[in-house]
């Protein structure tokens, strides 16, 4: 979870330089910045385990992608 406030329209400055420092951190600058390829989206759909065919749910993959989802993306 991020430990500063959400981008407001008056406290861009201190945000963006709040989500670059975090961004460098997980090692996800290069990405933003284009330097590296973006990876491949994660499907919506939890991972399906090929031995049984059902969904792997508990997967932290999938799991943080929920999480970033929701913070994100609402």
């Amino acid at each position: 979870m991020l430990n500063f406030l959400k981008l407001n329209g008056s406290n861009y400055h201190t945000w963006s330089d709040n989500i670059m420092s975090t961004l460098q951190a997980r090692l996800l600058w290069l990405i933003v910045n284009g330097q590296r390829p973006t990876p491949p989206t994660p499907s919506i759909n939890p991972p399906i385990d090929t031995t049984s065919g059902k969904p792997v749910p508990s997967s932290d993959d999938y799991k943080e992608w929920v999480r970033l989802r929701i913070e994100h993306m609402q």
